[in-house]
């Protein structure tokens, strides 16, 4: 297995433990088992939130250069094999973390590149120690982000933004990260599993039903008109009324009301 799993408390954490290859994502096998990592975490009930960390002393190289040099797996065969070859690997990754009603957190202590920064880019929250570095460096390779990260890098750090980093290719810092979006906090490195941690519990522990719409209603923020938007934050509010653990919610908060009087 290229990575490793563990569920607790409502949290699943998926760790990249490919450090022969720097944990590059454009393996099959990576990417495969990610998939169904993630997969495996949203058939699970009691599961609300994913965190994706990584070992050794990067975050993720991106894409395989010596598979590429190769023209072996992913960059194998001919154009037409290679359209169909991102569309059933990579993207579906890049699908998946946009769609999925989980929540989810990068933790980030080294450098994460290409493919690698895409992966950070599709999570919800982004935390990072100093150690964490961003470059999209798909245009030194002669090649764009076949993965959707031009999609996605905009999207957080403003088009000018992204057209400077996406065609310069150049390396970003933790702190210019943090000043551009791309990570929420900068966290001492001995501290960055205990803040991430934190965060993934606080939410995981909330009404889950809650959490899942709040999700959809931001992911749908992106594209929708506001009459259109306000028409489903009422029909997805009144699925939330209908939830036991809307009322659970409600009956505890008047309870303690009525203990402080």
């Amino acid at each position: 297995m290229s990575i490793r799993t563990r569920t607790d408390g409502g949290v699943a954490t998926i760790t990249l433990a490919d450090t022969e290859t720097r944990n590059a994502i454009t393996g099959a096998d990576m990417i495969e088992d990610i998939l169904d990592a993630l997969d495996e975490a949203e058939s699970a009930p009691e599961v609300a939130v994913v965190v994706i960390e990584a070992e050794g002393p990067a975050f993720s190289s991106g894409g395989n250069v010596k598979d590429m040099a190769a023209r072996e797996g992913l960059f194998s065969g001919a154009p037409a094999e290679q359209v169909e070859g991102y569309r059933e690997s990579i993207q579906q990754l890049t699908r998946l973390l946009a769609t999925t009603d989980l929540v989810t957190i990068a933790s980030v202590n080294g450098p994460a590149v290409g493919a690698g920064f895409d992966l950070v880019l599709g999570c919800d929250l982004r935390f990072g120690s100093r150690n964490a570095r961003f470059a999209h460096t798909f245009i030194e390779m002669g090649i764009i982000p076949g993965d959707g990260g031009a999609w996605l890098l905009p999207r957080v750090v403003g088009w000018q933004r992204a057209t400077e980093l996406a065609l310069t290719a150049r390396f970003i810092t933790a702190a210019e990260a943090e000043n551009y979006g791309v990570l929420l906090e900068i966290v001492p490195e001995d501290k960055l599993d205990q803040r991430v941690a934190e965060v993934a519990r606080a939410i995981a522990a909330k009404p889950r039903p809650a959490v899942t719409l709040t999700k959809r209603l931001l992911r749908q923020a992106r594209g929708m008109d506001l009459d259109g938007f306000l028409e489903l934050s009422a029909a997805l509010q009144a699925i939330a009324h209908t939830t036991p653990e809307h009322e659970t919610a409600v009956a505890d908060y008047v309870e303690g009301l009525n203990k402080r009087r």
